[in-house]
């Protein structure tokens, strides 16, 4: 089905079995989809739509999903875009994401679209990050020639490959409105998950990404100096925010709404493998403890910095590690004994609401997923939570009645 077309989507919903919730699964379990990366704008502002990824006859395409009516506007067509990139603009009239290796803002009413950038020969960019007013853009980019060929199977398997080459990797910072770009940050590291600061444009959080025990550290800040943009890397105070020793995982970082703080879980790998939700200041590099939490995978606050929801799962292992089969194997018993009406073993595959207020976690729902990588992105099955831009609703990702499928828990008001 060509871009413009409308898909109907059938809501199941059902009684969480161990909190009583109310479950809305938005998407058929036949078909894969996903929601996009979880730190992304990808619900309007009221909260009414959403944006997602459907693997339907033509592959993998980006819908609107109205949670109304159930219907999906296909936004895509063609070649596959990259499938967790989207993102809806403020103020609801575009949609931002990256396709055929190009940038594109398409208007969602129009459906026009126009080319915001496309990189040079060779190189490959990674998910643009936007300024609040998404005028500015910060993304990755990487020489494709500097990684190493891939392993057969999935992207796991070559997660420390790629780290240990210390590929060839910069920052690039655009402006949308102008078409100006240019490199902030140039290195031989692999480089991911720049994010801007919602109040600061100009200050871009990244990741040095690979293994927790192979990278000298996740938490890096630097400053794009738009003064100064010229041929050369044009980045200062380039700072490495915290030590990380091997036994510790920093991960999945994120901007507070405000950007007076980031935060992110801090897990350790020997001991008592405790797992703290931890925030930091970017002047001072300030680390705060704000309390401990079950094992989240990822996890995010909500726009008025009110509540946090986070992941979690049962493994002590970090997701790269997990036995794939033996994950999906479990899966499948679960769902098996779910859908007979016996009420299966739960492990801590939950997600978490967290009271930032009390410093208090609460379980929302069990997701139930198998965290596997085995259908075409290691990602898919992730749960990624996040809040609707209205903080009424949270969205998660499951494989728990079939193939990744996307889900809704409405929050008391």
């Amino acid at each position: 089905m060509p871009a413009g077309g409308m898909v109907s989507c059938r809501f199941s919903r059902y009684q969480d079995p161990f909190t009583g919730r109310e479950v809305t699964r938005l998407t058929d379990p036949r078909y894969l989809s996903h929601h996009m990366y979880f730190y992304n704008r990808m619900t309007t502002e009221d909260g009414r739509r959403i944006l997602i990824c459907m693997q339907r006859e033509e592959g993998r395409q980006l819908y609107l999903l109205d949670l109304k009516s159930g219907e999906a506007l296909q936004l895509t067509e063609g070649t596959e875009p990259d499938d967790y990139s989207g993102q809806i603009e403020a103020g609801d009239r575009a949609v931002f994401y990256v396709q055929d290796g190009t940038f594109w803002r398409q208007d969602i009413a129009s459906g026009t679209r126009r080319r915001l950038y496309s990189p040079p020969e060779g190189w490959r960019m990674g998910a643009p990050c936007p300024s609040h007013d998404f005028r500015y853009f910060a993304f990755t980019e990487d020489e494709k020639s500097t990684f190493p060929k891939p392993k057969p199977g999935v992207f796991w398997n070559s997660f420390e490959q790629n780290c240990l080459a210390k590929p060839h990797c910069r920052i690039r910072y655009l402006d949308s409105h102008t078409g100006r770009v240019f490199t902030v940050y140039d290195t031989h590291c692999w480089l991911s998950h720049t994010q801007i600061n919602p109040a600061r444009p100009d200050l871009i959080l990244f990741a040095h990404e690979g293994p927790y025990n192979r990278i000298d550290a996740r938490l890096w800040l630097i400053e794009a100096d738009t003064r100064q943009a010229g041929d050369g890397p044009c980045g200062k105070d380039l700072r490495c925010c915290r030590k990380q020793p091997e036994d510790l995982i920093l991960t999945h970082e994120f901007w507070f709404p405000d950007g007076r703080h980031f935060g992110y879980v801090r897990r350790e790998m020997s001991g008592d493998l405790q797992e703290s939700i931890c925030v930091m200041d970017p002047d001072t590099l300030t680390e705060e403890k704000f309390m401990d939490c079950s094992p989240y995978a990822h996890f995010i606050c909500d726009k008025k910095q009110r509540f946090f929801v986070g992941d979690a799962q049962t493994s002590d292992l970090p997701i790269h590690l997990l036995n794939q089969d033996e994950q999906k194997r479990k899966q499948q018993e679960r769902s098996a004994r779910l859908l007979s009406g016996e009420m299966p073993e739960p492990g801590n595959d939950f997600i978490y609401l967290v009271d930032a207020r009390k410093r208090q976690e609460s379980r929302l729902v069990w997701h139930g997923t198998s965290w596997t990588a085995g259908y075409g992105n290691p990602q898919d099955s992730h749960p990624h939570p996040c809040f609707s831009e209205d903080n009424t609703k949270v969205f998660y990702t499951s494989d728990l009645f079939g193939k990744p499928a996307v889900f809704m828990v409405e929050l008391d008001s």
